[in-house]
């Protein structure tokens, strides 16, 4: 599967999430996603690639979605350091503040209205 195709269906996958005011856990991306060894780091990559378009676009980070199956209902580490690459999340911030930081991208993300959730007018895939 080549990687545009991949990271259409990760954005179908999270957006399937999204409208259900859901997350998703890292597992259930590795389950669903055919990627190549190794895959944790295949997904972290479309991850944080999703992360860094977002963030250029002024948008809430759909990777937010993407939680550990451990009783943090927390992404892992990398994605609080990655939103700190992309100065999303100041570095001061303590470890302890991800969670706060956490739910409210996540209010962010199920309250944004992304573009390419807008239906199709049909036609050329133009503006209605």
């Amino acid at each position: 599967m080549t990687a545009t195709a991949l990271q259409a269906l990760l954005l179908q996958r999270l957006h399937g999430a999204r409208n259900q005011r859901q997350t998703l856990t890292y597992r259930q991306l590795l389950e669903s996603l055919s990627l190549p060894a190794p895959k944790m780091q295949q997904l972290a990559r479309l991850l944080e690639a999703l992360a860094a378009q977002d963030a250029a676009r002024g948008w809430p980070l759909r990777s937010a979605l993407v939680i550990s199956q451990t009783d943090s209902n927390l992404p892992r580490a990398g994605f609080f350091q990655h939103a700190q690459r992309l100065g999303l999340l100041p570095q001061a911030y303590a470890e302890a503040a991800w969670p706060s930081w956490h739910a409210d991208e996540l209010q962010r993300v199920f309250a944004f209205d992304y573009p390419e959730d807008a239906p199709c007018s049909g036609g050329n895939g133009g503006p209605s």
